[in-house]
């Protein structure tokens, strides 16, 4: 037997540490789904920047905008176990302080007012910057009462650049940057850690008409996604994505819309580590649709396309294939000026560390209400199913009890903050993500040869309440 067999059966070796092998299944598998927050801005308001900037500090011709969150939590599921003999549900109490400095040259706004007796006010012709930025840097560090070991920081960076802004030609550079420790999938003597660094880099050319009738925009993007530590280092990947996007403007606020993205994976990780059967990738999707305004309170969304993957295993008996629609319809209804509710469904389909790709039908709705300009409300609901290719080892053995996953995903959240003043707020969360399937993990353990069954679905609670200054 190869690959993973070989590990599996070392003599010296215990079961306990074979679910190291289902460990990083997992926490490949919990990655790839949105549902689940990532790095620091899984706090509520770092996910909405109007909600994080207060006043903030003019420095010449840049804004600053700094802040501190502290929050105490409470997790019902810290290692995602659906409960199981061998890793029971485990819960705990979470303590979270969060630092944020975002930073970007001075908004239109800013400059209408003239600031500081500039008279930019008098001068609407004023000519366009060359260049403008935002960007911002964040960290947060946790520690879990119930696993002091766990406790470790997770940092966001992120900056947007523009080079000839509101021109018939523009540049735009992005850098993004992330270092995630979360989630934890195992609860053992053995100690991994789950740090994961990814990296994006992208450019765009943008070109458009006078007016902005026509608006064409090539782009191409480099990702990196690396694993600190040496045994999930199988998981490794570069990933390059071309872009095309166009946008045909016929009624004031309707257009046509039509985008197509290349993408090619490319796993640079031993993967004769890896538990799972790992493929290099080519997808291709391309859809085209309607991005417009019915009335001024009620506007949509409509997209329909085509995608399609290919994933070589270097076992042509375990190469795949992937075809199908891509879809999503989302319809915007401002209610009134501080309520906003959107509902959608979205059909696409994605690269994942297991099954090599999956397919997620899922249909979700948020809500925001803003109560006399100091109290926020807002709630976020997602339902959906995902379906995965074919799961194996890297010998072709089946890792689980069936070949294939079909998992029904339930995940809600509700985020409510009172600010005091324009730079102080109190701020409580309340989520909820479910994974229901009948899928199970087979963990092979030494002589006498026998198997670990350990479920894959799992419930999960978060409550958080804390304060925040921000400026």
């Amino acid at each position: 037997m190869t690959g993973l067999g070989h590990v599996l059966r070392r003599p010296m070796e215990t079961p306990l540490r074979y679910f190291r092998w289902l460990a990083c299944l997992s926490v490949a598998l919990v990655t790839a789904f949105a549902v689940l927050p990532s790095g620091a801005a899984a706090q509520a308001w770092m996910s909405d920047r109007s909600r994080t900037e207060g006043p903030g500090f003019r420095v010449g011709d840049f804004e600053l905008h700094p802040g501190l969150g502290v929050e105490i939590g409470y997790d019902s599921n810290l290692y995602y176990s659906d409960d199981d003999e061998v890793f029971p549900v485990v819960d705990t109490g979470v303590l979270r302080a969060t630092a944020h400095l975002l930073f970007s040259t001075r908004g239109a706004q800013r400059r209408q007012e003239g600031e500081a007796g500039g008279g930019e006010a008098n001068n609407q012709n004023a000519s366009l910057p060359s260049v403008t930025f935002r960007g911002g840097v964040s960290g947060a560090f946790y520690t879990f009462f119930n696993d002091l070991d766990r406790s470790n920081m997770e940092v966001d960076a992120s900056l947007a650049l523009a080079i000839l802004p509101g021109r018939a030609f523009s540049v735009s550079l992005t850098e993004e940057f992330g270092r995630s420790i979360r989630p934890f999938t195992e609860n053992s003597m053995t100690r991994v850690s789950y740090a994961r660094l990814q990296n994006d880099v992208g450019l765009q050319l943008n070109f458009a008409t006078p007016g902005e009738v026509l608006k064409i925009t090539p782009g191409y993007r480099f990702g990196l996604t690396f694993f600190e530590d040496a045994f999930f280092q199988w998981g490794n990947r570069f990933t390059h994505t071309v872009s095309l996007t166009e946008t045909f403007r016929f009624l004031p606020q309707t257009a046509i819309v039509h985008d197509t993205s290349f993408v090619a994976l490319d796993y640079f990780g031993d993967a004769s580590m890896a538990p799972v059967l790992t493929n290099d990738a080519y997808t291709l999707r391309s859809r085209i649709g309607l991005n417009g305004a019915l009335t001024s309170n009620f506007s949509f969304l409509a997209m329909v396309g085509y995608a399609a993957g290919f994933f070589e295993s270097g076992l042509a008996s375990y190469d795949q294939e992937y075809e199908s629609v891509v879809a999503q319809v989302e319809a915007r209804w401002q209610i009134s000026e501080p309520t906003r509710l959107t509902f959608g469904y979205e059909r696409d389909f994605q690269p994942s560390f297991i099954g090599n790709w999956y397919r997620r039908d899922r249909g979700y709705a948020t809500f925001q209400w803003l109560i006399d300009g100091r109290f926020m409300l807002g709630t976020e609901a997602g339902f959906g199913h995902y379906e995965f290719g074919r799961i194996v080892q890297p010998d072709g053995m089946a890792l689980g009890t069936t070949l294939t996953r079909g998992d029904y995903r339930l995940d809600v959240s509700l985020f409510g903050e009172y600010r005091f003043t324009d730079w102080l707020g109190l701020n409580a969360t309340l989520q909820y993500t479910g994974a229901f399937t009948d899928y199970q993990y087979r963990v092979a353990t030494p002589p006498p040869d026998m198997a670990i069954i350990d479920p894959a679905g799992f419930n999960k609670f978060q409550a958080w309440f804390g304060a925040r200054v921000f400026y």
